[in-house]
Order: C-alpha cells, then sequence, then structure tokens
C-alpha cells in the first residue's frame, strides 16, 4: 500500500531550494583563520605561563619560525600571483589588438560606406523626388487657378454670374 504524502510533506517539497550567498565560504574560511590563530596564540601563553621560561623560549622560538615560514610561502603565493596578473593582463592586450580592433576598424568602414550612400542617395534620389514633387504641385496650382479663371469666365459670358452692375 503507498502512502500519500501529508499536506506538511508537500509543502517541504515545494520549498525553493534557498543557495547560500557568495560570500559564505570566504567568511568562514576568515573564521576558521582567525580561529586558528586565536587558539595558537592563547596557546603560546599557556604554555610560556605554565612551562620552564628556558623551555618557552624554545616554544616561542619555535612558533617565530614557523610564522617565518608561513610568511615566506606567502610572499612566493603573491609573487605567482602577480606573475598570472601580469599574463593575463598581456592575454587581454593581445585580444584587443588582433580581435577588437579589427571589428572596430571594420564597423568604422561600415559607417562610412553606410554615410557615403545616404548622401548618394539624397543626391541622386531624394533631391529629383522632391523637385518634380514641387514642379507637379506648382503645375497643379497653375492650372487650377487658370481653369479656375476659364470657368469665372464662362459663368459670366452666359449670365450665370451673381454679380450685376
Amino acid at each position: 500500500m503507498v502512502e500519500q504524502p501529508t499536506s506538511q510533506e508537500q509543502a517541504h517539497e515545494e520549498e525553493p531550494k534557498k543557495e547560500r550567498a557568495w560570500y559564505f565560504w570566504p567568511v568562514v574560511g576568515l573564521v576558521a583563520l582567525v580561529a586558528v590563530f586565536v587558539v595558537g596564540l592563547v596557546g603560546a601563553l599557556v604554555v610560556a605561563l605554565v612551562a620552564d621560561p628556558d623551555d618557552a623560549a624554545n616554544w616561542v622560538g619555535i612558533i617565530r619560525d614557523v610564522f617565518i615560514i608561513v610568511l615566506a610561502m606567502e610572499g612566493m603565493l603573491m609573487g605567482i600571483a602577480l606573475i598570472v596578473l601580469i599574463l593575463q593582463l598581456a592575454a587581454l592586450v593581445n585580444v584587443l589588438q588582433n580581435e577588437i580592433k579589427p571589428i572596430v576598424d571594420n564597423a568604422n568602414e561600415t559607417v562610412t560606406t553606410v554615410r557615403g550612400t545616404t548622401q548618394f542617395v539624397s543626391q541622386n534620389v531624394v533631391e529629383p523626388v522632391i523637385k518634380f514633387g514641387a514642379l507637379t504641385a506648382g503645375v497643379g496650382a497653375v492650372l487650377r487657378e487658370v481653369l479656375g479663371i476659364r470657368r469665372a469666365l464662362g459663368r459670366s459670358k452666359n449670365g450665370k454670374s451673381g454679380e450685376e452692375g
């Protein structure tokens, strides 16, 4: 027999999974690092207070040596990171010079071609069309006036004109 899930189980299954923020793991790492240093400091203080002073000096010397080694490793890591950064910067400059610059030059050439084409179309197509349209409008206006005068004269000869003097 198959059991049906309860309404609470269904609601729990339908809830969206909450993802941790991007800074969660770096914060956890930083807290762990601080905790290790605090525990080391407390341990060194306990050893210094409880142990024989000559023995404590040996422990302090060992801890000092460990910190010097850690700082040297950190310096090497920073040097490696700087080298990687310089290589990435060189790769970016290479991409900009060899890939982006030709694209920009091609776009500039295209814009220049479009500008020339629009000037050509404007001078050889649009201007004549506008001139022809203006001419036909002028001729049409003259014809309307001439035909209007003839009609007016024709009406006055037939005596249909409303003006009598």
